[in-house]
Parts: C-alpha cells; sequence; structure tokens
C-alpha cells in the first residue's frame, strides 16, 4: 500500500463501498421477487429461466460496455446506466406489489387478481 498514490486508493474504496451498499439495498430485490411471483406449480422453473436471464443480462452487459465506452464515452456511459437505473426504479416502484406479512397463496391470489393489488 506505500507508494500507492491516494486517487488509486479513493478508487478501490469507492468500489469496495459501492458493492457494499448495492449488496445490501438494490442487488437482492431480484432475488426475493423470483421466490415470490410465481406460482408454485411453475416456481422451479421460472426460478431456474429468472435466474438464466439475470446472468445471461449481466454477460450482455459486459460484453457490450467496451462497445459502448468508445461510442459514448465515459461519461456518455455512465448518464446511460444512470438512466437505467432511474428507470429501473420506477418500474419497481409502479408494478412491485407489497407482499409482507401475506403467505405465498396470498401473493398469487394478489398477481392472478389484477383488481386486488393493494
Amino acid at each position: 500500500i506505500d507508494g500507492t498514490p491516494l486517487p488509486a486508493r479513493l478508487s478501490v474504496a469507492a468500489i469496495f463501498t459501492y458493492v457494499g451498499a448495492y449488496q445490501v439495498s438494490f442487488g437482492p430485490i431480484a432475488w426475493l421477487l423470483v421466490g415470490e411471483i410465481f406460482p408454485q406449480r411453475v416456481r422451479s422453473a421460472a426460478i431456474g429461466t429468472a435466474t438464466l436471464t439475470n446472468f445471461l443480462s449481466n454477460f450482455l452487459v459486459s460484453l457490450s460496455l467496451p462497445s459502448i465506452i468508445s461510442t459514448f464515452g465515459t461519461a456518455g456511459t455512465y448518464y446511460f446506466f444512470s438512466t437505467m437505473g432511474v428507470v429501473a426504479l420506477s418500474s419497481i416502484y409502479l408494478t412491485v406489489v407489497e407482499t409482507k406479512g401475506k403467505t405465498l397463496e396470498e401473493i398469487e391470489a394478489i398477481m392472478t387478481d389484477q383488481k386486488d393489488r393493494s
């Protein structure tokens, strides 16, 4: 660590802070939702499909990131992903039903009966 420039140390600290904050906030949302939103009869297959989709999406973002940076620059890439984050949060806020204190059967009833989304 001795001789390491301050900006490099701050970059590493910022990455660790981001990863830690993400893992206790926004990160687990996808994993919590997939266990609750699918009916029992298709839950295992649906969770498998959701997990595959999640990892495939992560792979595609990693694969396309160099092209996005070369096309839009670092700042443009940051703003693009910031916008996507806002869209994701808005989507979650507008579409995710509160499930606190409800059984899986009650959640399934809410998800299949769109009129009762309170």
